[in-house]
Order: structure tokens, then C-alpha cells, then sequence
């Protein structure tokens, strides 16, 4: 996903207009706008070429990514036949299928680190225990921090803060940006996914260890690729299938993988939708999801 996992594929929705003679096939691929919080937007299109590359090249498909507002707009989508397949957050799953109930997950997505985890970080020295002891202290935030990460801190912040809140937001424009101004006393605490988080870690070692992790989440259900079931005819499925699951085995392929910060893609893993109802219980859809 380049920090993101611009996993989307490309498939034959049955509603699909067939294209003119001698015309190929485009399939159409929604990802939701929230993922791309951290891609300015001239570059979302270029940032989405690798894995339509990959979808080309694995399974000899043409594709066109469409970007809905959210995961419940791709899960309509979906099922309106308007799409041929989606990409979601493990997340973001449990909302979809709420608008979807024949949502089905067709692989998942083994990103680089593997496991989806969100972080609240303070200074070593702080003598904080949770955020209730940060009541009216600074927060720093950046718009482009992802979803899962946002969530935890606001679950954080309900269960803890009580009804309090900090006295002030410092926006930033990174994630490594928020982490060097705790460091340098110019706010509290903030938040970071798993991605960013071992990556400063590995960029600055040495002022990586005046920080000190907070809370830490339970990891999140993996990314999926997902279909409407019936949607799809079974040998488009199984090819779309194979092609997914055997990209890593290509030379070419395993280069645009990596592009995507995807390390392969797998079966889906058992008990992953109860997993993701599960999530959806402890983080509910935010209102636009509604």
C-alpha cells in the first residue's frame, strides 16, 4: 500500500455491459478515500499503478480503481454490481458487511510488518499510566495518521479521559513528525500505527528511545480483498484466486509487492470474519459509515 495497501483487484461483475468487440474487459476496483489519508492527491492515481500492474501481469486483466467515500460505500457498491471486487481494512470488514451481508473475503493481505497494531507514545519520562493522567496536556496529531490508529485513541480517550480532553492539538505533518515533538516537550503524547512506529524506530535509533510506548493495541484482522457472492462466475474467481495467491513467486510481481508494502498475499486465515465482528463490537463504524 505504499504505507498503505493499495490492494484491489480487478474482476467480471455479472451486471458489467460487456466491452465491443476487440475491446478488453475493464474491471472495475474500489478502495475506500480513507485509505489514501496519507497519499497527496495528484499521486493516488500513480500510487494504485503497481498493484494495476500486478493485476495485469498475474492475470492478464485490465482494471480502473475507483475511489468511494467508505468502506459502506464499497460495500454498496459491491452490491449494486458497480464493482467487481473491493479492498478493505480487516476493520472495515465487519462495516461492509453490514451493508452487504453477501460480502465474502477472496485473500488477505500479509503487509510489511505483518501484524496491524496502533501505539500511543509518550516520552520516557513521563510518569503517565493511561490518559487520564493527561488531562488538558497536548496532544500531537496528523491528518494523515491511519484509520485503526485514530480509532485506538479515541477508545482510549472514551474509556480513559472520562469526558476530559486535551487542551490542545498540535497538528503535525507526518507521523514522525508528531513522535519528535513529544520527544522535544512540544506536546504529550500521540498516536502511531505499527508501519510508522518500527519505522522511526529503525531511522532514528537513538531518539527512539526517549519514547515510550503507552498503550498498545490487540492487533486488527488482516486486509482483504473482497467480492459479492454470486457476483463473479466461479472460474473468474478461482483465477482471480490464484493469480493473488501465487504473486510472490514472480520476480516482477514480488517487485510490485513490494512497492505496495504487501509481502504476499494468502488464503484468508480461519475465524477471520468472527474476528472481525469481534472488532466491529469494540470499534463501531464512525457516523459517514452509517
Amino acid at each position: 500500500m505504499i504505507r498503505i495497501i493499495f490492494a484491489a483487484s480487478a474482476a467480471a461483475v455479472l451486471a458489467m455491459p460487456a466491452a465491443r468487440a476487440g475491446e478488453p474487459v475493464v474491471y472495475k476496483v474500489g478502495i475506500p478515500k480513507t485509505a489514501f489519508r496519507n497519499v497527496p492527491a495528484e499521486l493516488q492515481g500513480a500510487a494504485t499503478q503497481p498493484f494495476k500492474d500486478l493485476m495485469k501481469g498475474q492475470m492478464g486483466l485490465d482494471s480502473e480503481i475507483i475511489r468511494p467515500a467508505d468502506a459502506a460505500a464499497v460495500a454498496r457498491a459491491l452490491d449494486d454490481g458497480k464493482l467487481a471486487i473491493g479492498m478493505l481494512r480487516g476493520h472495515e470488514f465487519g462495516w461492509a458487511k453490514d451493508k452487504c451481508s453477501d460480502l465474502v473475503p477472496l485473500v488477505c493481505a500479509i503487509e510489511k510488518p505483518k501484524e496491524i497494531r496502533a501505539y500511543l507514545l509518550v516520552r520516557h519520562d513521563r510518569k503517565a499510566t493511561g490518559l487520564g493522567d493527561l488531562k488538558g496536556g497536548k496532544l500531537a496529531m496528523t491528518d494523515t495518521l491511519k484509520d485503526h490508529a485514530r480509532m485506538f485513541l479515541a477508545k482510549r480517550k472514551a474509556d480513559e479521559m472520562r469526558g476530559g480532553d486535551f487542551a490542545e492539538t498540535v497538528k503535525t505533518a507526518t507521523v514522525h513528525d508528531a513522535i519528535h515533538k513529544v520527544i522535544d516537550g512540544g506536546a504529550d503524547v500521540t498516536a502511531a500505527d505499527q508501519a510508522a512506529w518500527v519505522h522511526f524506530q529503525k531511522l532514528y535509533p537513538g531518539a527512539s528511545g526517549n519514547v515510550r510506548v503507552l498503550s498498545e493495541s490487540d492487533a486488527f484482522p488482516p486486509t482483504v480483498l473482497v467480492i459479492k457472492k454470486g457476483g463473479l462466475d466461479d472460474a473468474m474467481v478461482q483465477k482471480m484466486r490464484d493469480g493473488f495467491l501465487t504473486a510472490h513467486q514472480s520476480a516482477k510481481s514480488a517487485r510490485l509487492l513490494t512497492f505496495m508494502r504487501v509481502e504476499r498475499f494468502a488464503e484468508v486465515p480461519a475465524g477471520f470474519e468472527e474476528a472481525a465482528a469481534e472488532c466491529k463490537k469494540e470499534y463501531p463504524a464512525p457516523p459517514r459509515d452509517e
